[in-house]
């Protein structure tokens, strides 16, 4: 197998290339994945979408993402990005979503927005960690009842807001992390809610999501279900998640923090 360095990050052309993604879809999210329809995703190419991919030298398809126009001529909304079992951990994710900023700009797109799972810690870190995003919004079972690897639990989703020419993007593209932590971290499954929050909130977070799912629903669930509504409580009040530090399995909430500043 080739390395991460030697895949080509680009768009995709034509059918005989976006055929290739429902198979990864299926291996990325379970068999029983819905992925899109091809035509459909030429249809999207075509009307001003993005779509992209990591491809290697045989033109194997590897990671790709889905970037599809909004109402709002400077945003464009993220709806998939996923890499292959045997690619993780190469930050070939990252690249993907590099490669979206860089397009976008170039076409005068500033702001990208996508969701994902609150509990899902890996992916917050890159979204928010290394990406620079910000979540401000929770959405509760979004999508309803999933198949694949999200089922079994409610399926829950932050919204990311990412703006591709702020000073905060920059910086944490470069591997900037200005923000500061706060020494008392909160545990969702033991400790209350405060009646009155700090400026700045440490949660615990669980280490690897689905496999819980897998090996223990019971406290998967229990994650769902103390998770909600502290992220409810949190937005409504002004705060935003501000980074994620993977190491230490933490979200930082931030209060105060006006829109428009790229957080």
């Amino acid at each position: 197998m080739s390395s991460s360095a030697t895949l080509t990050i680009r768009e995709l052309g034509g059918l005989d290339e976006l055929v290739l993604t429902p198979p990864l879809a299926r291996s990325i999210w379970g068999e029983d994945d819905q992925p899109e329809d091809p035509v459909l995703l030429l249809t999207v190419q075509r009307t001003g979408g993005l779509i992209a991919g990591a491809v290697d030298e045989d033109g194997q398809l590897w990671a790709y993402l889905v970037g599809l126009p909004t109402t709002q001529a400077d945003t464009q909304h993220s709806h998939r990005l996923g890499v292959h079992p045997a690619r993780r951990h190469q930050r070939l994710g990252e690249r993907l979503k590099r490669f979206q900023r860089d397009w976008c700009l170039q076409r005068g797109i500033q702001h990208v927005r996508w969701t994902f799972d609150p509990l899902l810690l890996v992916n917050a870190h890159l979204n928010i960690h290394r990406l620079g995003a910000s979540v401000r919004t929770f959405l509760p079972n979004y999508y309803g009842q999933m198949k694949g690897i999200n089922a079994g639990a409610p399926s829950d989703r932050f919204e990311a807001e990412w703006t591709l020419g702020s000073e905060r993007t920059a910086a944490h593209l470069a591997g900037g992390t200005p923000e500061r932590w706060p020494s008392q971290v909160f545990r969702p499954l033991v400790d209350n809610i405060p009646d009155r929050l700090p400026a700045t909130l440490a949660v615990s977070m669980p280490p690897d999501f689905y496999r819980l799912l897998r090996e223990d629903r019971v406290q998967a669930l229990e994650w769902r279900r103390m998770t909600g509504p502290l992220f409810t409580r949190l937005f409504e009040q002004g705060f935003a998640l501000t980074d994620v530090n993977f190491s230490r399995e933490q979200y930082l909430f931030t209060s105060g923090i006006p829109r428009g500043t790229g957080c």
